[in-house]
């Protein structure tokens, strides 16, 4: 008996059994389409980033290899400062030494007596002196200057100059261990001052003139 009353099938919803399969093997496809590209995104990353730490790696050896190297060197130029104290070994003792240079210092001047004879004035002077500097000396001469000071004023009336020379063996030296007086007597023409001779009218200057160390 004939069913006249079942739903007729549409002829366009209904899909072709061939076309469903072309469809589903399409989509696997393309979802190992997807998968390869994924992985090959995921290979291409771990090798940049494995060549990018190699070549950091590399860099980080050679930048440190030539810090050592550096610091090698470095020690090697720092050992060759050896002439640093051979200066003071090097140093040779001078002829003689200038009186700025000499370290001598005046540091007393007495008049110790005046008299005057037969027109001429004699100063006897005595002078303290101190040895501030690096040479021992075995000769020292000095320049001194008498000036006559007159009653009720200070000035001073140049009047006449000598030397005062000492010579020092090489058993006693004149070095910084003890100070060395130096006597001297300075004449001049009575008739350079009017001041009368008396000690505590006069007095002397004294400055190194000659060093000669040992």
């Amino acid at each position: 008996m004939t069913r006249d009353n079942a739903p007729e099938r549409d002829d366009a919803d209904a899909e072709p059994d061939g076309r469903r399969d072309a469809d589903r093997s399409s989509r696997r496809a393309s979802r190992r389409g997807v998968l390869a590209v994924g992985v090959t995104g995921l290979l291409a990353g771990c090798l940049v980033t494995s060549e990018e730490e190699a070549v950091d790696g590399d860099a980080t050896r050679q930048t440190d290899d030539g810090e050592a190297g550096n610091d090698d060197s470095d020690a090697g130029d720092d050992g060759s400062d050896g002439n640093g104290g051979s200066d003071d070994a090097d140093e040779t003792t001078p002829d003689e030494v200038g009186p700025d240079g000499s370290g001598l210092i005046v540091t007393d001047t007495t008049v110790l007596n005046v008299t005057e004879s037969g027109g001429r004035t004699r100063v006897e002077a005595r002078l303290t002196v101190e040895n501030a500097g690096r040479f021992d000396y075995g000769f020292v001469k000095l320049r001194v200057d008498a000036y006559a000071t007159p009653a009720g004023s200070d000035e001073r009336e140049a009047v006449g100059f000598g030397d005062a020379t000492r010579r020092f063996p090489s058993d006693d030296r004149f070095d910084g261990s003890d100070s060395r007086t130096f006597d001297v007597t300075i004449r001049f023409e009575s008739g350079e001052t009017s001041v009368r001779p008396d000690p505590d009218r006069y007095v002397v200057d004294a400055a190194v003139r000659r060093a000669e160390p040992l």
